[in-house]
């Protein structure tokens, strides 16, 4: 995650009253209304990340169905959901009831487009066609008929078979694989995973492979009302993937998972999700990627949460490189007009730090406590999300200036990032 509260690096955990790291690879479940954002919560980038086995661990024998996550549903991919009182269910073959999650893809090293983003798409079939031969049902353990098995989406981000997809998907699996849109099915194996972010790299044992065009999911380029389309693997029904769309209802949202991470920045979008798109991508007007489908709403009408394109990119090129991310200490908050006031600043945007772990780069380069980062590096830094898409756009070891408002006074110091400790 970025850095705590804004999670530079290290997996966040909401609150102390939040659930502790269950494991397993479907879709988490958190039966909490989101919390307000916390000043005094630790960032995640000082706390340890979750320890959740990876791929094939014999440790991670849970249960992979479907689970509950934010108001009420992370779309995992197990079937059999029924929709009952605003919340996904799926029954597994003990005829017990659970939530799931949504599946993603994951793009390798990749070049952001730059989005020109119109009222509404004019072909969605004409999306779909560009965007659908990249596109890929994930499978784990069997599928989900099988006891531990279930269903996910990704998406193909170079032709040489690298796909990317959400970690829930993927995680504790010991077998997976994943169906073209031609109908052929080639086995897989898990590339790096990292649960503070929620996001995986898997490999597919093929090459040549049509990949996904990325966007860019920063503002200008995505805002409120921009037209959208969701193609997943949605209750891994029969005969090709499942294809819905509408706009984007909400930008930064923040949405809790049951390890205790937080995601950030979020996309909310109606364009309708549902177990099985876990992992698949949310579209624009010109079937660029810009987002990856990761969690529904309970106990509500069509509001899902997409992981940003841009975002997810520093976090792919880390996990297909075998690189650990790198870090710098801090956990964060977003400026509000309040908290500027307190504060005595006067910048109206920023990310207030609310801790400071010892020994890191952070303490070294003498950040301070209710300093508001403004900057990190060449890039502007407007809220917490906007600290961990920073840190991790550069390399461990790399040395970094920083800019803080403290106070009345503005300045710049330096800081020479480390590798982040007990990456999952």
């Amino acid at each position: 995650m970025a850095d705590e509260p804004s999670r530079d690096d290290t997996p966040p955990r909401a609150s102390a009253d939040l659930p502790p790291d269950v494991g397993g690879t479907g879709p988490q479940a958190v039966s909490v209304t989101p919390p307000a954002p916390d000043p005094t919560a630790p960032d995640l980038e000082s706390l340890p990340a979750p320890t959740s086995g990876n791929a094939g661990d014999s440790s991670s024998n849970r249960p992979r169905g479907l689970r509950q996550a934010l108001l009420g549903a992370l779309v995992g991919g197990l079937v059999g959901a029924l929709v009952a009182g605003g919340i996904f269910y799926a029954v597994d073959d003990n005829g017990a009831s659970s939530v799931t999650k949504i599946v993603q893809s994951n793009p390798a090293t990749v070049t952001v487009r730059p989005s020109t983003q119109i009222a509404a798409p004019s072909d969605i079939a004409g999306i779909v066609a560009k965007a659908e031969p990249a596109i890929v049902a994930v499978t784990t353990d069997g599928g989900p008929n099988s006891a531990n098995g279930g269903a996910g989406t990704g998406f193909v981000i170079s032709a040489d078979g690298y796909i990317a997809t959400n970690n829930h998907v993927v995680e504790g699996a010991s077998k997976i694989q994943v169906q073209l849109t031609s109908g052929r099915i080639v086995d897989a194996t898990t590339v790096g995973r990292d649960p503070s972010t929620d996001l995986a790299v898997i490999k597919a044992n093929a090459t040549g492979l049509p990949a996904v065009v990325l966007g860019n999911s920063g503002p200008p380029n995505v805002q409120i009302g921009d037209s959208v389309v969701a193609i997943g693997n949605a209750l891994a029904l029969e005969g090709g993937l499942s294809v819905t769309n509408g706009i984007i209802s909400g930008v930064n949202r923040q949405v809790p998972e049951q390890n205790g991470a937080i995601l950030f920045g979020m996309l909310q979008t109606d364009a309708a999700i549902n177990p099985g798109n876990s992992g698949g991508p949310l579209l624009d007007s010109q079937a660029r990627v810009i987002g990856i489908n990761t969690a529904v709403a309970g106990q509500a009408q069509n509001i899902g949460f997409a992981i940003p394109i841009s975002q997810a990119i520093p976090v792919f090129n880390d996990l297909r490189s075998g690189r650990k991310p790198a870090f710098l200490g801090v956990s964060t908050t977003d400026l509000t007009p309040s908290i500027a006031s307190q504060l005595n600043v006067s910048v109206t945007a920023g990310a207030v730090i609310t801790q400071i772990s010892s020994n890191t780069p952070a303490s070294s380069a003498g950040l301070k406590k209710d300093d508001v980062i403004v900057e990190i590096g060449a890039t502007a830094i407007t809220g917490s999300a906007d600290v961990q898409t920073a840190v991790r756009s550069h390399q461990p070891g790399d040395t970094v200036p920083i800019v803080i408002v403290r106070g009345a006074a503005r300045q710049t110091v330096s800081a020479k990032l480390t590798q982040r400790p007990n990456l999952g």
